[in-house]
């Protein structure tokens, strides 16, 4: 298949007419078409998928609205006629391909998908294609299931990259995608159809048993287990229709969010910054009460000098009485002797009698030290009283003040600099959200937070479900096994369709299994060939895919590498793309929008060398920050056809040039 030409009507950005010429030939079959974000680059996507399969999709391949699709400028004019016009070649014929959509005449501003009506036309070799065959048709040149290969963006890039997970919820979905577009459906229908007829089978079955004597328990067991494989069947349903709503909500809450995560940013930034100013302002208060009261207390510095003399000199005073007082103790001991010569009348050392002269000398003696004694009771009262003056004075001390309210009136100062910074920031900030309700934004991220608890809580439920349901028809298997043993019913037209029809299921899920170790083990290979050409590693020996069509890289030893930059997962991605359309359609045209916007130059070579080998077309949308016309394309350039660029009129609308 070729792509010709592609014409549009007032499709997105693109009023009016807008018209690009692919190139045609074999060896020059790429186009480049470069443009600023938001310009109109996907919505060239968008027109290829909207003119062959009548949809338009955004991020996260959500369906857009189709009111959203006509050009706003020419909508706000009255002109909402969106018209794509596709000329392509494939298997030998040539194709004009047209989709026409109007609002409907009694529809003043469409609000609705229903308020447009569309049209399809399809001429093959100049001859109209009948209205209800141009979809049969469409789909044996591309089908559908296969437009995830011939349209994608960096988007669908990411999320490949998810398969390199083991076992997350994306990679689940992508492989389901995968199996879709290699056909894994085709046998998986015929399953469920053959399902459906044994339900009916076995319910037919039923009846027959219910009037066979001595069957009754028999047909009441089968009775019960139809219907409870019935409410199990449709208890998954349901769940899966739960969860599948669930997930797009958590997509649109998502966007949601990340359009005002700068607002959330700055909501918790600001909550940060009052909290702060409110330790900051309790922290200057708290300086300021202890300013004052040092101020309070200043005039202590004042007497300290005069106050430090007084209690020197009482302290020389206290150190001498304390001496005086400390001899005292050997004035007493000499009392007591001299008092007990007298008592005694004679000497304690030669025993003799003491004389009245002696006495007389001994009595002037004690008296002396008697006076003595009295005086130092007079020192005792004296020392009190001097301590007491010293410990009344030690509790008048200078304070510093001088140096400590410098010290504070600086740290005051610091924190009033800092304060007014905060504000400012403060001020900032509000600004930045005023109109905005942060509220609101608050409230979404804990419905997402809630929405994704709840996916959690669906997904246990359906492998809940899912289990039940396969213990449910193992027992139906076994009492199909014992009714067909039964002669009584052996015979019997029921029991033999029913035995048929369940041969022919069990077929089918065998071959899908088939299928699907069949189809994993092409996609391995066809990855690994173009991992091989697009890495810079070349010491790598290949890739290596598990059941979820997750791949690993192998390198020289054939042992997995677990360390990987986002340059290798992307190419790694590209590689599964790769393999899967090689493998699911046979040789086409690619269309390729900002894939390639974490890979070194290295890898950009390999790439832009490698899928125009592989591909009818290759045609990339980049911006200036993927590509540079000057030194990224040497690799490229003797196979480029064509060179476009989307330019912006205004912000509703943009014109594509060619180069």
């Amino acid at each position: 298949m070729k792509l010709r030409r592609l014409t549009m009507n007032n499709f997105m950005p693109y009023k009016g007419r807008s018209q690009i010429e692919f190139p045609t030939d074999d060896f020059r079959n790429v186009m480049l078409v470069f443009g600023d974000n938001m310009r109109g680059k996907t919505s060239l996507l968008n027109a290829l998928r909207w003119g062959f399969y009548g949809e338009v999709i955004g991020r996260h391949s959500l369906p857009i609205p189709f009111q959203e699709v006509p050009n706003k400028e020419a909508a706000a004019s009255g002109d909402w006629t969106v018209e794509i016009f596709i000329e392509f070649e494939a298997n030998g014929h040539e194709y004009e391909l047209r989709r026409r959509a109007e609002k409907r005449a009694n529809v003043p501003f469409p609000q609705r998908p229903e308020d447009f009506v569309s049209q399809i036309f399809l001429k093959k070799d100049d001859m109209v294609v009948q209205g209800d065959l141009v979809e049969a048709e469409i789909n044996q040149i591309a089908p559908q299931q296969t437009s995830r290969f011939f349209l994608f963006d960096g988007e669908l890039l990411q999320e490949y990259e998810s398969l390199l997970i083991e076992g997350s919820d994306q990679g689940r979905k992508i492989k389901d995608a995968i199996e879709q577009v290699l056909g894994v459906p085709s046998l998986i229908n015929g399953r469920d159809e053959f399902t459906t007829i044994l339900k009916t089978a076995r319910k037919t079955q039923q009846r027959d048993l219910e009037l066979v004597k001595g069957m009754e328990t028999h047909a009441k067991q089968q009775a019960e287990l139809n219907s409870r494989q019935d409410v199990l069947d449709r208890d998954i349903a349901a769940l899966h229709a739960r969860l599948e709503e669930t997930r797009n909500e958590i997509l649109l809450l998502d966007d949601e969010i990340e359009a005002s995560q700068s607002i959330h940013t700055a909501k918790v930034k600001l909550d940060g910054l009052k909290a702060r100013r409110k330790e900051n302002e309790d922290y200057r208060d708290r300086k300021k009460i202890e300013r004052l009261d040092l101020l309070s207390n200043a005039w202590r510095d004042l007497v300290e000098v005069k106050l430090a003399g007084r209690r020197a000199q009482l302290e020389q005073e206290r150190e001498k009485i304390t001496s005086e007082i400390s001899e005292q103790a050997g004035v007493n001991l000499k009392v007591r002797q001299l008092k007990t010569l007298l008592d005694t009348q004679e000497c304690p050392t030669c025993l003799q009698t003491l004389g009245d002269e002696r006495r007389a000398k001994i009595g002037e003696q004690l008296g002396l030290l008697e006076v003595e004694m009295g005086r130092r009771q007079d020192s005792m009262t004296a020392l009190q009283s001097i301590s007491a003056q010293i410990e009344a004075l030690s509790k008048i001390r200078g304070v510093q003040a001088c140096d400590r309210l410098l010290l504070i009136d600086r740290d005051i100062q610091g924190h009033e600099v800092e304060l007014t910074r905060i504000e400012n920031e403060a001020a900032t900030l509000e600004d930045q959200i005023r109109g905005f309700d942060t509220a609101e934004i608050a409230r979404k991220r804990a419905l997402r937070d809630g929405k994704k608890q709840e996916e959690g809580t669906l997904l246990k439920d359906v492998a809940e479900a899912k289990r039940n349901l396969d213990k449910v028809k193992g027992d139906l298997a076994i009492t199909q096994k014992t009714i067909e043993g039964l002669s009584q019913t052996r015979s019997q037209r029921s029991t033999i369709k029913a035995k048929v029809v369940s041969d022919l299921e069990k077929v089918f899920a065998d071959s899908i299994e088939n299928l699907r170790d069949s189809l994993r083990d092409a996609v391995e290979q066809k990855s690994t060939e173009a991992f091989r050409e697009m890495t810079t590693q070349k010491t790598y020996s290949g890739l290596k895919i598990n059941e979820s069509y997750g791949l690993s890289i192998l390198d020289e030893k054939s042992e997995q590498v677990t360390v990987r930059s986002a340059g290798a997962e992307q190419i790694v991605a590209l590689s599964l793309i790769d393999g899967l359309n090689r493998t699911g359609r046979s040789a086409g045209p690619v269309v390729m929008d900002t894939p390639m916007g974490r890979l070194d130059l290295k890898h950009r070579d390999n790439i832009l060398s490698y899928l125009p080998n592989v591909t009818s077309q290759f045609v990339l949308l980049v911006h200036s920050g993927e590509i540079r016309r000057e030194t990224d394309l040497v690799a490229l350039a003797s196979r480029i056809g064509a060179i476009y660029e989307v330019k912006e009129v205004n912000s509703r609308h943009s014109i594509i040039e060619r180069q």
